[in-house]
């Protein structure tokens, strides 16, 4: 068993005997550090725990490269737009360091859930976190002035200065590389 199943297991607060269900579903995948591992038009049949590595969920549109979402160790990234409707992606995700995936294939994932209805705690909690993620940067971005958002960045989530390229910072803060140095200057 990996750490990271037995962090979430435990965050979940599910028994442990359904670790050894879920283990049979996940397929451990060393990527290399720029990786692409969902391009834009592909479709996505998997969600992945980050076991060891970063990596960030983006879109470029009109030539614009804008950054959605980091996620680190014990995080889950997929496309879920694609997963969820089966359609081809609308946004990419790279990796970002030499890292260690968790590779989960859904429809595989949900037929364990049927037949052991706590697995959907730990559905949910994954579904959950990344959601809360999603909106926080959201809301943010809608109410927040780009202060604000550098300085929310700084206290919350510290690891993605140290560990992202600035450029991706900045589009993941919705402002120009400029703006983000100035941010930088002031604090």
């Amino acid at each position: 068993m990996t750490s990271t199943i037995r962090n979430i297991f435990d965050t979940a607060s599910l028994p442990h005997e359904d670790m050894d269900r879920l283990y049979k579903v996940v397929v451990p995948v060393n990527v290399a550090k720029g990786a692409m591992l969902i391009r834009k038009g592909q479709r996505c049949d998997h969600f992945y725990i980050i076991e060891k590595g970063f990596a960030q969920i983006f879109s470029v549109i009109d030539d614009k490269k804008t950054t959605t979402l980091f996620a680190r160790e014990n995080d889950i990234i997929t496309s879920t737009y694609a997963l969820f409707t089966q359609k081809s992606s609308n946004e990419s995700i790279e990796i970002l360091e030499d890292s260690v995936l968790l590779k989960i294939h859904y429809e595989e994932f949900l037929s364990l859930c049927s037949e052991n209805p706590t697995l959907l705690n730990l559905y949910r909690s994954l579904m959950e976190k990344y959601y809360l993620s999603l909106e926080e940067r959201t809301l943010s971005l809608q109410f927040d002035s780009a202060l604000e958002r550098y300085r929310k960045l700084l206290s919350r989530h510290p690891f993605i200065l140290q560990r992202a390229p600035l450029g991706a910072i900045a589009s993941f803060l919705g402002m120009s590389p400029v703006t983000l140095s100035r941010m930088r200057a002031q604090i």
